[in-house]
């Protein structure tokens, strides 16, 4: 409570500020908003400032669109070790960034996030990157693992981790929302698939290297059930033939769904002769990391997902799955029934079984302030509206599943200060919300 009345005068004061100074202060708010520990303090502070500020949404836009001060970095390799808040924990983590010559932090750069291998550290595929970044002007981050560094566990822990490390250099360097890259080596490779499979607005384009989605016939893992989520991604997979056979299976069963969702920019690069590696060169890395930018307000938005959480697409969220909805799961099948199936067989029951427990939300803008949404295990979600999506002399109308829905949303301070304390994503600042159960 204490620290409730604390943020809730400190906020009153900014919002009592003369207008003159309105600006800046709404400025220095969003930053110590941002800076905040954990989503958890962010989201009540947040309430306490919308509270105060109600009727100012139109300026909390404007310092929004222009939000971050950013100090000059020095060019080349810096190592450091930061605390990070992963879930309810901080872990230190060492952190290994390089900063081309051509950083400045009066103009936005692009970001390459490099995932390492097992046993590895970030520094050790810093050096695969620094020729193309200083062509390509990108700042890279590269996080070494703080957990038991012994492969991909496909754990939440590593996942907010990963995210954590984003969002450390997003309030440190001037880093493109819409030009965020992730790659990764083996391990590295696994976390970056998993990562874009299950957030997929973050990123501009992912290139992984001997290193795919999960499926497993022990433990139920499976993140090949995402697959649509990434079907407007930029993706370049380097992968050897001659690879673990599951892992290479994984790969092009992937790939393949791609391909029959059309998906706009997937390629894989098979190296025929090559087992657990791969070679740099078959990519032109600045072309496709100079040319990729993400859209952050597509007409048309798929999100599969089955952890409530994870439900969040560029504009539109789940926010309740049906009953039917997991994550984890083990499939009832007779033991003869197993133990007559190939391995390849085994995994693509697993998918199908998976699929059954996953939620799907389609939502399409059409013009007149008309949305088009269809959905299967899907309770309750929301569609996210910008300042442009409103207008106060007409109703929105979402067609849901047939059922036809009209709202007129009206703009909020809470809504615009919440999805700010989390992404601070410049490009896209919703000011009101649409919520359909």
């Amino acid at each position: 409570m204490a620290l409730r009345r604390l943020l809730a005068f400190v906020f009153a004061l900014a919002c009592a500020v003369p207008h003159v100074r309105a600006q800046a202060s709404l400025a220095e708010e969003l930053e110590r908003l941002v800076d905040l520990p954990s989503a958890a303090e962010r989201k009540q502070a947040a309430r306490a400032l919308a509270e105060r500020c109600a009727a100012r949404v139109g300026e909390l836009e404007a310092a929004a669109r222009t939000f971050g001060r950013f100090e000059a970095l020095a060019s080349g390799v810096e190592q450091v070790a930061v605390e990070l808040r992963v879930g309810a924990q901080s872990e230190t983590t060492e952190l290994s960034l390089y900063v081309p010559a051509s950083y400045t932090p009066e103009r936005a750069a692009p970001l390459l996030l490099a995932f390492h291998g097992t046993g590895g550290r970030g520094q050790d595929v810093l050096g695969m990157w620094r020729r193309i970044a200083d062509e390509s002007g990108m700042l890279v981050l590269a996080p070494t693992e703080a957990g038991p560094n012994v492969g991909y566990r496909f754990s939440e822990r590593e996942r907010l981790a990963a995210l954590a490390a984003l969002r450390w250099v997003r309030r440190r360097a001037n880093v493109d929302e819409n030009r965020v890259f992730a790659t990764g080596v083996s391990r590295g490779g696994h976390l970056a698939w998993d990562l874009a499979l299950r957030f997929p607005d973050v990123f501009a384009g992912i290139a992984p290297m001997i290193g795919g989605p999960r499926i497993t016939l022990q433990d139920g893992q499976n993140n090949l059930r995402y697959c649509e989520n990434v079907v407007g991604l930029a993706i370049r997979d380097l992968q050897g033939a001659k690879d673990d056979p599951a892992l290479v299976w994984s790969v092009q069963t992937i790939f393949d769904k791609l391909g029959r969702l059309n998906a706009l920019d997937a390629q894989l690069v098979l190296h025929e002769n090559l087992g657990h590696s791969f070679d740099m060169s078959a990519v032109e890395w600045g072309a496709f990391l100079g040319a990729k930018r993400r859209a952050p307000r597509p007409e048309r938005v798929v999100r599969a997902s089955a952890r409530e959480h994870e439900g969040r697409a560029f504009w539109v969220e789940v926010l309740e799955h049906g009953p039917n909805v997991k994550e984890d799961f083990t499939p009832k099948v007779s033991a003869a029934g197993w133990a007559s199936k190939s391995e390849n067989e085994k995994r693509l029951y697993l998918i199908a079984e998976a699929e059954k427990r996953t939620a799907r939300l389609q939502v399409e803008r059409g013009a007149g302030g008309r949305y088009s949404a269809t959905s299967t295990s899907v309770k309750r979600w929301r569609i996210l509206l910008e300042a442009q999506d409103l207008d106060a002399k007409q109703e929105l109308v979402v067609t849901w599943n047939g059922d036809s829905n009209k709202q007129r949303p009206r703009p909020s301070a809470f809504v615009l200060l919440e999805e700010f304390a989390e992404r601070f994503d410049r490009t896209f600042v919703p000011v009101a919300e649409l919520q359909l159960r």
